[in-house]
């Protein structure tokens, strides 16, 4: 894996599309956009907005978009007007990229190009799908998409779904079948990964079936509709719900929330702490927030092999901003707090009487 390098020694670096295609070096750099020059006899110029990069792979700066879509729409023969480059789309993919990436705008992040390890960890559960916005998809593949046709794709509950026939823009597209051939048509931010061996989605194979199955690709007009009922779909999936009982609804902006544990009071913003990674006293990496409830935080692990952690908030000691920290050893989370169904209000409650009684008796051992 390449170095993380900043935007100003992108100079003369060679520039590549997400079909492998080559767009030249880099020229110039500006706050808005990378001007890449292609060609020494009949020169090509692209200026192509910055939020479109992947990454840097020690060798060549990555598009997300295919040779063919920047030529369309980013050729051209002198500096573009700021107001050309800001279409909602891009506006959205900034602020999924940031969201990513927060230091983006003065560093190039790694990129695991075919030579890297294949799987990386994934934005597509938190990146809002539109039709230029697949970046979480692209990222956690950890290769050029067309390096992943004829590989095998494998549904969440394990189903085989084909073989990827070919690659565009936003989707997929996986055949099964021989005789009786059936094709789906995946959008790219339900990719999750690459394991060396499968591309893995995640949906199941019955979801997959009832929403992407066609005989022939979808129209742009089908996918964009496609793209806003999923989007509607994933907002109402991350809207609160209710576990034995307990409504799954995040506290209100700037409420204090008294660390029992950490006997100090932490104004987290919960409605912000979603896609946040939680670190262990050990200072270990577990995951980031799916979810917020009442009484504790639900973390999520892995992209193929995936663990859940249901942590008491109690637990929590701090939060910067983009990190939540817990009163617990890396060693003793799986144990504790990782459940395949979601607890009962008598375990949660037991959890944090545990962190309470542990708190209480490292106050009287201090003391």
């Amino acid at each position: 894996m390449a170095d993380i390098i900043s935007w100003d020694k992108a100079i003369d670096k060679k520039v590549k599309s997400s079909d492998n295609q080559d767009i030249g070096k880099v020229q110039s750099i500006t706050k808005e956009y990378i001007q890449t020059k292609e060609g020494t006899v009949s020169k090509k110029y692209y200026f192509i907005p910055k939020y479109y990069f992947q990454g840097y792979d020690g060798d060549s700066l990555w598009v997300s978009l295919t040779k063919d879509e920047i030529k369309a729409k980013f050729e051209k023969e002198k500096e573009p007007e700021p107001a050309e480059l800001e279409t909602p789309e891009y506006a959205e993919r900034r602020t999924t990229i940031t969201k990513q990436y927060p230091d983006f705008d003065n560093n190039i992040p790694q990129y695991a190009s075919t030579t890297s390890a294949a799987t990386t960890t994934t934005a597509t559960t938190n990146t809002s799908p539109t039709a230029q916005s697949t970046v979480g998809a692209e990222d956690s593949v950890g290769m050029p998409w067309e390096k992943i046709l004829d590989k095998k794709v494998k549904s969440s509950d394990d189903e085989d779904l084909g073989k990827v026939q070919s690659v565009a823009a936003n989707y997929i597209e996986a055949q099964e079948g021989h005789v009786s051939k059936k094709r789906y048509y995946i959008p790219k931010f339900y990719i999750q990964g690459f394991d060396g061996e499968n591309l893995h989605t995640a949906l199941t194979k019955d979801e997959i079936k009832s929403r992407y199955e066609r005989d022939s690709p979808p129209s742009e007009s089908e996918f964009l509709n496609q793209l806003k009922t999923e989007q509607k779909g994933r907002e109402e999936f991350a809207t609160p719900k209710s576990v034995e009982g307990i409504p799954l609804m995040a506290k209100e902006p700037g409420l204090e929330l008294r660390g029992d544990y950490s006997g100090t009071s932490l104004n987290i913003p919960w409605e912000e702490v979603i896609h946040k990674h939680v670190l262990t006293s050990d200072s270990v990496d577990i995951g980031e927030v799916d979810r917020v409830g009442n009484e504790f935080i639900v973390v999520r692990e892995g992209v193929v092999k995936i663990h859940i952690y249901y942590i008491p908030k109690v637990y929590i000691n701090n939060y910067d901003g983009s990190t939540l920290w817990i009163n617990a050893a890396s060693g003793l989370v799986s144990a504790k707090f990782e459940r395949d169904t979601e607890p009962t209000r008598e375990e949660i409650r037991r959890l944090a009487d545990e962190a309470k009684s542990k708190a209480s008796s490292t106050e009287k051992f201090e003391s």
